[in-house]
């Protein structure tokens, strides 16, 4: 093998290893994260079947922010129709690509307008994303006292 079919060869495989080992980390850290969850889980189930209540979470306000992070209202109509006419107009955009290159034999040309619909499709479906939700965000937490007056159901005489 000369030196340049060499370098190419190694080049190659570093490529496809790196490619390999980021998809394997992405999917270690999938399972870690899910088993993190299961376990959790199971010892809520645990605590339950010994007639304990489970605290919602160590923080109450920490609580409260991950369900508010978690619970999403549904999206606006108007954001609907912006990601949808996004999606529209890249199509058309793609489209144009395809019918110009193939049709025209004119690549360039081809690319550069087609390219422009698409990415303007592509900037209204991301001002879809961002367009403000009609229902307001949940209610914060209140920072004031959280001491309890009265023991918590689980804890005996």
């Amino acid at each position: 093998m000369q030196p340049r079919e060499m370098a190419f060869v190694v080049f190659t495989v570093v490529l496809v290893v790196t490619v390999l080992g980021g998809f394997a980390l992405i999917a270690y850290a999938f399972s870690s994260r899910q088993r993190l969850r299961e376990l959790a889980v199971r010892e809520r189930i645990a605590m339950i079947e010994k007639g304990l209540v489970p605290a919602p979470e160590r923080d109450p306000a920490g609580f409260e922010r991950l369900v508010a992070h978690q619970w999403r209202p549904p999206a606006s109509t108007r954001a609907m129709r912006y990601r949808s006419a996004g999606i529209v107009l890249m199509g058309l955009g793609f489209a144009i690509i395809v019918l110009l290159t193939f049709a025209a034999d004119v690549a360039g040309v081809a690319i550069g307008v087609g390219g422009a619909i698409a990415v303007l499709g592509a900037a209204i479906f991301v001002n879809g994303m961002l367009v403000v939700r009609d229902e307001p965000d949940p209610v914060p937490v209140s920072q004031g006292d959280n001491r309890r007056t009265e023991p918590p159901p689980n804890v005996g005489p």
